[in-house]
């Protein structure tokens, strides 16, 4: 193996590292409830915290997908191996009372920054994977994503076997592995310049809705040396805003990730309404009895692990599936991005006409799991070729930044009906079911406009 190899594998391991531990704000729901209950925040409040996870997360990634387009990922990771601490440490102080200020707003503000952290650290890996590996994007691209999907669940175990329901030395834990594991991985986050390095000149040609990058090799001077090598497609920046294409992508990811996040978020709060509208909620578990708060949040960690691991299965097999599907019958990437829709609006139909007890809720669980995995692995391979890897960290960032906005709209709208029929001391289904009426028309919506842009990809073809 010579040092360029050498270089490219620990590079991707890097990736991989880092990558993670990028996916902490899935704990939330994990931790939501026993935040709110300590600090006293209403439903609207912890809601707002859950969306400034997901603010930090998807907000940030076009910033920090133009840095590592242009400066490389690893100085960026470097610095948000600090955020990540600080924004964790600083909730593990305002927890456990050393904060005197323990306004709900300072709680999203530490979140944000641990999830502006996590997204760094995220599209770093993913730049440095887009240049460095050219083919088999699918699976190059699917690994990185399927253990940031993985690491709530690897988190979430960790707090059920080590801390036992101890959230504050979980935070300290949450800051420290979190920040090192993104430290070290920085050293080793390298672009690897191409083995034979010529020199070039860049042609753009500008057209109606593109740029295309033409790569001329100049050292061979022969006058039977054509022009034009390799053509490859270069759109972004304001030419994305007016690609149709990135518009109905967008469009999509807004309800399809949004209904996800919602779902995310909010999980530990539909536990607690289910476990209290059954009629008989065991609390024996493992030979030990516990209490109504101890059982409810073993089951809260259950669901973010089964979460979890169904994303990095979606996410992965996504991944490698449609790599599989292309390469053999040339079937295009989109039909698994619409996949994706469909698991998630099988979920929105499961919760509101099958999953009335915690049994049945697992279901859904575990089909939103590996729909907003499937989503999150297939999402950024279609921007790498439809809109070129130039400027992919940007453009991802675009795109991924949308189901903030969509997470936002969900999470307030489950937070007021929740916080309305908290009045009537409501349980059960009841307390959720207009919300995911809404969300199931959305993600509906979702497939319906991704089925007419693969309609028209088609015809073009």
């Amino acid at each position: 193996m010579n040092l360029r190899s050498v270089k490219l594998t620990s590079s991707f391991l890097a990736a991989l590292f880092i990558s993670s531990v990028c996916g902490t704000q899935y704990l939330f729901s994990s931790y939501s409830t026993a935040l709110a209950e300590r600090l006293d925040f209403s439903s609207v409040q912890i809601n707002t915290i859950g969306s400034a996870a997901n603010y930090g997360v998807y907000l940030c990634k076009p910033l920090f997908g133009y840095i590592a387009d242009n400066y490389g990922g690893r100085r960026t990771t470097f610095f948000a191996s600090f955020a990540i601490f600080m924004g964790y440490f600083c909730l593990a102080m305002t927890y456990n009372g050393n904060f005197s200020n323990r306004s709900f707003l300072l709680c999203a503000l530490y979140v944000f920054i641990a999830g502006m952290a996590s997204s760094a650290g995220l599209v770093s890996s993913l730049v440095t994977i887009a240049k460095n590996i050219t083919s088999f994007r699918g699976v190059a691209f699917g690994a990185p994503i399927a253990l940031f999907g993985l690491s709530a669940a690897i988190y979430s175990e960790i707090d059920s076997f080590w801390f036992k329901n101890d959230m504050y030395h979980f935070f300290l834990f949450l800051a420290i592995s979190s920040g090192l594991c993104m430290f070290i991985g920085s050293w080793l986050l390298v672009v690897v310049p191409p083995p034979n390095n010529q020199d070039e000149i860049v042609v753009e040609e500008e057209g109606s809705s593109s740029h295309i990058t033409s790569k001329v090799n100049t050292n061979d001077k022969s006058e039977t040396t054509p022009l034009l090598i390799k053509e490859e497609i270069d759109i972004g920046g304001w030419d994305l805003f007016h690609n149709n294409d990135a518009r109905v992508l967008a469009i999509s990811m807004f309800f399809m990730a949004g209904t996800g996040l919602m779902y995310i978020n909010n999980v530990g709060m539909i536990i607690k309404l289910l476990y209290f509208a059954s009629a008989a909620h065991p609390h024996k578990l493992s030979d030990s009895v516990l209490s109504p708060s101890s059982h409810i949040q073993e089951l809260q960690n259950t669901h973010v692990f089964y979460l979890s691991i169904f994303s990095c299965l979606g996410r992965f097999s996504a991944g490698i599936i449609s790599d599989l599907a292309k390469l053999l019958f040339g079937l295009p990437r989109l039909w698994f991005f619409i996949l994706s829709g469909v698991w998630l609006f099988l979920a929105q139909l499961l919760i509101l006409f099958y999953a009335d007890d915690l049994n049945k809720l697992l279901l859904v669980t575990i089909l939103v799991g590996f729909g907003f995995g499937n989503l999150y692995a297939i999402a950024p391979t279609i921007v790498s070729e439809w809109f070129g890897t130039k400027r992919f960290g940007l453009n991802w960032g675009m795109i991924a930044c949308i189901p903030a906005f969509g997470g936002q709209l969900f999470n307030l709208l489950f937070g007021y009906n929740n916080d309305q029929h908290n009045h009537s001391h409501c349980k059960g289904q009841n307390c959720y079911n207009s919300v995911f009426y809404i969300s199931a028309f959305a993600c509906l919506f979702s497939i319906c406009i991704s089925l007419g842009l693969l309609h028209i990809k088609n015809r073009k073809f």
